[in-house]
């Protein structure tokens, strides 16, 4: 929960950052962006994030063998698969899982930046992610010119996590614009030719259990938690009258 807390806060922060600065920003947020993500770490690309953050070749050997030789089925009904070997994968519910996947992560990201700086041109944008759920941020004062390195960013990180073994779920991207303007446009971008479809960007974005409207005014936020708060004293009212 304090982790969910600090992402939602982070998201706020920027925005009011920028506006210092008088510039409008656009943030695509790829919800779910990354298909089956536990099941699908490859081990290969996983042992070497974990030589990449300095760890004990002791620790390196016991997560290898802790990979290795696993095997699985499939159930439908009253059909089971025989089983077969697995070399992608970590145990969604294991207490290691999450440590091992911002590993990956982290390794992912630092590709990411470092491909951003070798290109001829700058590409001001930022990267952050919240396990599978990932954000591309740009910050300028023209949507047309952030949209573009969005789109080039875009590219450039669907690429890598294919490398890494993992696919992105184009089909549940999202784009929002956050904006001080008094009647901001608010254009959809066009990611047909990295895969996606036509995102247009809806009104209210709802993220990690926050609703933020592009001037960060936080009422559907308060109309929407307080509605809730409300039916739910209601409720306990009926369930406190019941025999």
């Amino acid at each position: 929960m304090a982790n969910t807390r600090w992402a939602g806060q982070c998201q706020i922060w920027i925005p009011h950052s920028s506006y210092q600065g008088g510039m409008a920003q656009t943030m695509p947020h790829e919800r779910s962006c990354i298909a089956q993500f536990f099941p699908s770490l490859n081990h290969q690309f996983l042992s070497l994030c974990l030589k990449k953050a300095g760890l004990n070749t002791n620790v390196i050997r016991f997560f290898n063998s802790y990979h290795s030789n696993r095997f699985t089925s499939y159930s439908w009904n009253t059909f089971t698969s025989p089983s077969f070997n697995v070399n992608v994968g970590v145990g969604q519910g294991s207490a290691l899982s999450p440590i091992l996947s911002a590993l990956y992560l982290a390794l992912i990201i630092k590709m990411f930046k470092k491909r951003i700086k070798n290109l001829n041109k700058e590409i001001p944008t930022d990267i952050l992610s919240f396990v599978d759920d990932g954000l591309l941020i740009s910050q300028e004062k023209s949507y047309s010119l952030s949209n573009s390195f969005l789109l080039c960013s875009y590219n450039i990180i669907s690429k890598i996590l294919i490398d890494t073994g993992l696919v992105m779920e184009h089909n549940k991207t999202e784009i929002f614009h956050f904006t001080r303007a008094q009647h901001p446009p608010n254009p959809s971008i066009n990611l047909t030719t990295v895969g996606g479809p036509i995102i247009n960007p809806k009104p209210i974005w709802r993220y990690l259990g926050f609703f933020f409207d592009r001037k960060l005014n936080f009422y559907y936020h308060t109309h929407f938690y307080a509605t809730k708060c409300l039916s739910t004293l209601s409720a306990m009212k009926m369930l406190g009258n019941s025999s």
